[in-house]
C-alpha cells in the first residue's frame, strides 16, 4: 500500500513526447540561426577590415611600367602636400604683415595657395603627377648610378630643423663674371654714352668679361678699446663685446623636436616613412638635375635694345617718320615716350634674355638683326613700342639666374622622358573620389588672406610648422 507522501510517477504520453521533440528542434534551430548570424557578422566585419586596411590601400591609382602607385601612397602624399602648402601660405601671410604696404606680392602668393587648397582635385592632380615623376626620376637615377643614402636623408632632416651635427663649412670667395661696358663704335654712335648706357640696367657688350670677387666682411667678436693705465706707458687692452649666449642646439633637442613633429603629423595620416620619402626624393632629384645639367654654362643669348613707348599706333608711326627724317632718337624718346623710367635715357632697356619682356616685345626685339635697326610699331599690353636694336651677344648670367635656367632645363628634360613613355596609366576614376581634403585650411589663415580684412599673423598648428623639403 502506497504512502501518502509518495509522488505519483508521470506518465509520458505520445502527445507530450511529440511536443518535447518540437521544442528541442526549435531550440536547435535558434542556436543554428544565431550561429549563422554571428558568422555572417564576423565575415562582414572581416571583409570591411580587409577592405579598409588591405584592399583599398593597395588599390592602384597609377602605373609607371612595372611600378604601381597605390591609394596608400597617394593618400599620405596628398595630406603631406596640403600640410606644406598651409605652412608656406602661413609664412607668406606673415611676410605680408611684416612688410606692410610692400607685402602685397606675398599676400597674393598666400591667396593663390589657399585657392589651390580649396580645390581638392587640383592638389590631387599635382600630387599624382609628382608621384609619376618620382618613379621616372628613380629609374633614370638608377641608370646613371645615382643614389641617396640613409645618412643623407637623416642629414637633410637635421638641416630642415636647423640642426647641424657637423660644423658648417666656411663659405669660400667665389667670382661673379660680369661684362665690362666695352662698346663698338657703332653702339657708341647710337647711344652716345656719357658714363654707362643705363644706370639701372648695365647695358654692356659681351666681348670681354672680368671676374669680380664678392668678399664678405668678417664679423668681429672682440672689439679692441685703447685704455690708458697709470704709469709711464699706455697699454691697450681688449674688451669683449657682450652678446647674449644662444641656447646650444643639441642632438637631444633635435630628437625631441623631430619626435614632436612626427607625432603631430601622424594625427593627419602622415607617418615617418612619408616624411623621409619626401626628403629622399628631393635629394635624388637634386643629384639627378646636377648630372643632367652639368654641361650647361652660365651664359645666355641676350638682346640689348631701347624703345619709345606711345599710346597709339598713329603716334608710333609719327615717331618713326620723324626718326627717318633725321631726328635724334634720344630727343624723340624724351619728347614722346610714356615710359618714365627710362625716357630720359633714350629708352635704354639694357641687356635682357628670354622671358624678361612680354612675349610680343621679346619676339620683335629678337627679330631685329642689325645694330641700329628699328622695328615697325609693336603692340603690347603697355601700348605701342618702337624698338631699336643696340646689340646681340651671349652674356654671362648671375648664379641665381643660372640656377633657374638649370631647373627649367631639367623640368623640360623630365617632361620629354615622360612624353616618350607609353606605359604610364593614371586611373582618374580611382584617385579623384578618394582625394583627402585634410588638413583643412585654418580659419585664422583664411581670414588673414582675405583682402577686405586686416592682415594678422596666421599660424597653423604650431607644432607642425617647420620647412621640410616639398615633394
Amino acid at each position: 500500500m502506497a504512502t501518502k507522501n509518495e509522488t505519483p510517477r508521470k506518465i509520458k504520453t505520445k502527445k507530450h513526447i511529440a511536443r518535447q521533440e518540437r521544442e528541442q528542434k526549435q531550440i536547435k534551430a535558434i542556436v543554428i540561426a544565431a550561429g549563422v548570424i554571428v558568422a555572417i557578422a564576423v565575415i562582414i566585419l572581416g571583409y570591411a577590415l580587409v577592405d579598409a586596411f588591405i584592399v583599398k590601400p593597395n588599390k592602384v591609382v597609377a602605373e609607371v611600367g612595372n611600378t604601381n602607385i597605390t591609394v596608400s601612397d597617394f593618400d599620405s602624399a596628398v595630406r603631406y602636400s596640403r600640410l606644406n602648402l598651409i605652412n608656406n601660405a602661413s609664412q607668406y601671410a606673415d611676410y605680408a604683415q611684416m612688410f606692410g604696404d610692400y607685402g602685397s606680392s606675398f599676400m597674393s602668393t598666400a591667396m593663390s595657395m589657399i585657392t589651390q587648397l580649396d580645390n581638392t582635385q587640383s592638389v590631387g592632380q599635382t600630387v599624382i603627377n609628382t608621384l609619376v615623376d618620382d618613379v621616372l626620376i628613380q629609374e633614370e637615377a638608377k641608370k646613371l648610378g645615382i643614389a641617396v643614402s640613409d645618412e643623407e636623408v637623416s642629414k637633410g632632416l637635421e638641416e630642415a630643423f636647423g640642426y647641424y651635427s657637423e660644423p658648417t663649412k666656411t663659405p669660400t670667395v667665389t667670382s661673379t663674371p660680369i661684362s665690362t661696358p666695352t662698346l663698338s663704335s657703332q653702339q657708341v654712335e647710337l647711344i652716345k654714352p656719357t658714363n654707362t648706357p643705363n644706370a639701372t640696367q648695365t647695358a654692356v657688350a659681351a666681348s670681354s668679361a672680368t671676374p669680380t670677387a664678392t668678399l664678405e666682411q668678417p664679423t668681429a667678436t672682440l672689439e679692441p678699446t685703447a685704455t690708458l693705465t697709470p704709469g709711464p706707458t699706455a697699454t691697450a687692452t681688449l674688451e669683449p663685446t657682450i652678446t647674449p649666449t644662444p641656447t646650444t642646439y643639441t642632438g637631444e633637442l633635435f630628437d625631441e623636436n623631430l619626435k614632436s613633429y612626427l607625432t603631430n603629423v601622424s594625427t593627419i595620416g602622415v607617418d615617418r616613412e612619408r616624411v623621409e620619402y619626401s626628403f629622399r626624393m628631393q635629394l635624388l632629384r637634386d643629384k639627378l638635375q646636377e648630372t643632367i645639367t652639368k654641361d650647361l654654362e652660365p651664359f645666355e643669348d641676350q638682346v640689348w635694345a631701347r624703345h619709345i613707348l606711345v599710346a597709339t599706333e598713329d603716334e608710333a608711326k609719327k615717331v618713326i617718320e620723324e626718326l627717318n627724317s633725321g631726328a635724334e632718337w634720344a630727343t624723340l624718346a624724351a619728347t614722346y615716350s610714356t615710359d618714365t623710367s627710362n625716357k630720359d635715357n633714350g629708352g635704354d632697356l639694357g641687356w635682357f634674355g628670354k622671358g624678361a619682356m612680354v612675349a610680343e616685345f621679346e619676339a620683335a626685339a629678337n627679330a631685329l638683326t642689325e645694330v641700329g635697326q628699328v622695328s615697325d610699331p609693336v603692340q603690347t599690353q603697355f601700348g605701342w613700342h618702337i624698338i631699336q636694336l643696340v646689340g646681340k651677344a651671349k652674356n654671362p648670367i648671375e648664379a641665381s639666374q643660372f640656377e633657374t635656367t638649370k631647373q627649367t632645363y631639367f623640368t623640360d628634360w623630365l617632361a620629354s622622358i615622360r612624353s616618350a613613355r607609353t606605359d604610364i596609366v593614371i586611373y582618374d576614376d580611382v584617385w579623384k573620389p578618394i582625394t583627402p581634403a585634410v588638413p583643412e585650411v585654418p580659419a585664422a589663415l583664411r581670414e588673414a588672406v582675405q583682402p577686405t580684412t586686416p592682415i594678422v599673423t596666421a599660424v597653423p598648428t604650431e607644432e607642425m610648422q617647420i620647412t621640410p623639403v616639398e615633394n
